[in-house]
């Protein structure tokens, strides 16, 4: 692998299950018991142990069931949040795209909160500025960039994060499912405008449950589940394993996902010829596999 952008060396996210017992008034009042109450609180690990380099240029894609801890490791790689152990380590300027708003002051217009972003990423306002008139053309926000962000809808908050964060020269790119709060345009565009970032080199690390775009973007994949990233490979081959897992775990899921790529066979060539390309995959793995035994 080349230089890597990101390295991340045994990273655990540990959080409390703390019960009323735990709120502040408690705390004051009875510090003893409520010292010795926390000591015997359940724990909830949102993340174990995980170790990742991801190069320089590369493609990164996390999939995962719901509560895997996709979304907590971006966090930390973002630096949103502190590992409890283990240590991140990013090379580079990084620009993140995660919860809606994050970063944004809603009473501040969306020019004021593009600066300030900027500004945060450590580039010189000149720069911010001449950046300006492209971030807002894409996020189409020429009419209301100088209105306070309260006034914007979930689609300009996405709209205009997005830009943000494309826009502002990142080294390393993170985006998080909020993609998908946009409307089928702006996801095309987006998408397109990521096609474009990969090609200049920039690295990106993207949790997404549109496994057709983290298959048709990635260079590699990881899968999630229960905050250990259990396998790092092929998209093909992850997008399949996670497929299986999610059809193993429930007959109404393993039903909806069987109906979707039906439908997706009957509706498009391409997802048909990508079916049948998997299948044979699968079936000469098998053979192999008999060969060797």
């Amino acid at each position: 692998m080349s230089e890597a952008a990101l390295h991340l060396a045994g990273v655990s996210r540990r959080y409390s299950l703390a019960g009323p017992e735990g709120q502040l008034k408690t705390t004051l009042l009875h510090p003893g018991a409520a010292w010795r109450t926390r000591r015997k609180h359940n724990h909830i690990w949102a993340v174990r142990d995980v170790t990742l380099d991801v190069a320089r240029g590369e493609f990164f894609s996390i999939i995962g069931a719901n509560g895997s801890g996709k979304s907590t490791l971006l966090r930390l790689i973002s630096g949103l949040s502190q590992p409890t152990t283990g240590t991140v380590d990013v090379r580079g300027r990084l620009s993140t795209l995660l919860e809606l708003g994050t970063g944004f002051h809603p009473n501040v217009t969306g020019r004021e909160n593009a600066i300030i972003n900027g500004l945060l990423m450590g580039m010189r306002r000149s720069d911010i500025e001449a950046l300006l008139p492209q971030i807002v053309e894409f996020a189409g926000l020429q009419e209301f960039i100088g209105q306070p962000m309260r006034t914007y809808s979930t689609g300009m908050y996405v709209r205009l994060g997005f830009a943000i964060a494309a826009f502002m020269q990142p080294e390393l790119l993170v985006v998080d499912e909020v993609l998908a709060v946009g409307d089928g345009a702006f996801q095309r565009k987006c998408y397109d405008y990521i096609s474009g970032l990969r090609e200049q080199g920039v690295t990106m690390i993207m949790v997404s449950h549109d496994l057709a775009s983290v298959e048709r973007f990635s260079s590699r994949v990881g899968l999630m589940e229960q905050g250990r990233m259990i396998a790092i490979g092929d998209p093909h081959e992850m997008v399949a394993e996670h497929l299986e897992r999610l059809a193993a775990s429930s007959p109404e899921i393993r039903r909806s996902i069987e109906e979707g790529i039906e439908r997706a066979i009957e509706n498009d060539p391409a997802a048909r010829a990508h079916h049948e390309r998997v299948l044979a995959e699968k079936e000469a793995a098998r053979k192999r596999k008999e060969r060797g035994g």
